[in-house]
This record gives C-alpha cells, sequence and structure tokens, in this order.
C-alpha cells in the first residue's frame, strides 16, 4: 500500500507543487489557517512536520517563530521545501517510522499530519512511534477530511477504501493511489490502540457552515 502511495506523489509531485503554488484548493483557505492558529498559538516550540509535502506548513510556522522539522518520503518535495525557505527538511517514509528508524532531533513538543494519512493498517503504529520522539508534555495533531464527505459524495457512512486520491482537486493528476476514509468511531479505536487521549477535537467548516476538515489533538 506505501509504494502505491509512493509511486503516485513521485509521479505527481511537480503538478501538487503548482497547484499549491498558485491556491488553487480552495477548501485549503479554511485548512490551513486552522491548523495554523491551533499550532501557531499552543506553546509547542520545537515542532514535527510529518508528510510535509514541499514545506508550506514548516515555512509558515517557522515564520510563527517555532523551530520545524520536515519529513516526507518525496524527493522532489523535499528539494522544493529546501529551495523554497528555512526550515530543516529529511526524507523518511511512515514505514522507516514504524520500523522504528530513529526521528532525526527528536524530542519535539508536538507532531503534525496536515492531510498525509491514507492507510487503513500500521496507523496505529505509526501513531505510536511518533509519540515516542514526543516530549514530556507533547502532543499529535491529525487535521484531515471530515467524515461528513463521505455523506456528501453519496456513500455510506462507514470506513471505506476511496479509488483516486486525486479525485475532485484541480491540476493535471495522474495514477492516484487508494487512501482509506474512516468514521469518527473508526479514528477513535485507531488512537485507543495507539496509547493516545483524544484532548481536543475542531470541526473546520466554510462559508457555507459545511464540514470539510476535523483536527485531533492527541496525548498520552
Amino acid at each position: 500500500m506505501e509504494n502505491n502511495i509512493i509511486k503516485s506523489w513521485n509521479k505527481n509531485a511537480l503538478e501538487w507543487i503548482r497547484v499549491i503554488d498558485n491556491a488553487d484548493i480552495e477548501s485549503r483557505k479554511f485548512t490551513n489557517n486552522a491548523i495554523l492558529d491551533l499550532i501557531g498559538n499552543s506553546p509547542a516550540i520545537k515542532i514535527l512536520d510529518v508528510g510535509c509535502g514541499e514545506g508550506w506548513l514548516t515555512r509558515s510556522l517557522g515564520a510563527m517563530g517555532k523551530s520545524v522539522v520536515g519529513l516526507d518520503a518525496i524527493p522532489e518535495l523535499l528539494e522544493n521545501a529546501k529551495i523554497k525557505g528555512d526550515g530543516t527538511f529529511y526524507q523518511m517514509s511512515y514505514e522507516d517510522i514504524i520500523l522504528e528508524k530513529p526521528i532525526p532531533e527528536a524530542p519535539f513538543d508536538a507532531a503534525v499530519f496536515n492531510f498525509c494519512l491514507y492507510q487503513r493498517e500500521g496507523l496505529g503504529q505509526l501513531l505510536k512511534q511518533v509519540k515516542k520522539s514526543l516530549s514530556e508534555n507533547g502532543y499529535i495533531a491529525i487535521q484531515t477530511l471530515h467524515p461528513f464527505f463521505l455523506l456528501q459524495n453519496d456513500l455510506g457512512y462507514k470506513s471505506q477504501w476511496i479509488n483516486d486520491s486525486w479525485k475532485g482537486l484541480p491540476g493535471n493528476f495522474t495514477d492516484g493511489h487508494s487512501w482509506y476514509a474512516r468514521t469518527f468511531e473508526s479514528w477513535i479505536s485507531v488512537f485507543k490502540k495507539a496509547g493516545l487521549q483524544l484532548h481536543q477535537l475542531q470541526e473546520v467548516t466554510n462559508d457555507d457552515h459545511k464540514p470539510i476538515s476535523v483536527i485531533f489533538i492527541l496525548s498520552e
């Protein structure tokens, strides 16, 4: 599964960079502000941006006075991140983390996953390992598509595989990978397996007051 995700991202990296640079994804004006406000206003100083992509969140948090390290598996995205500004970046996959490869520059006050969790299996183990890289009062922030997405797309309200990760996004994307959409119940079950407590939940809405994402704040 992870290999298919990495292949798809390697193939679409340049198009993703173009779409992000042009701010073509309408919902991002809401979701970007939400994650920045939440983490930027928290006492956490040293942040791990897991699945950092081309580094917009790493740079934005750095501009707010945070010390941020970005991790990603896609070389082209990391190269772009390094060119665009300050921040420290390392190539590392979720599989590396699950296999207990040390996360550079740990410990961190917070770790953030922003729209980058696609897998069904291994998610609890991934979160459990990232938890080990946190300082004593550290937290994990996850922003993901709101489960309301399932109903919006006339799908049953149950956790399920979605065929094409790029469907519905602006841009000329190809070879979309599958991703696993979860209900709230499924997310809570994963957190429990990882030994994490749900500390805060924020639902992000658009101008029409429709939910577009959810942010989970987790700690031990």
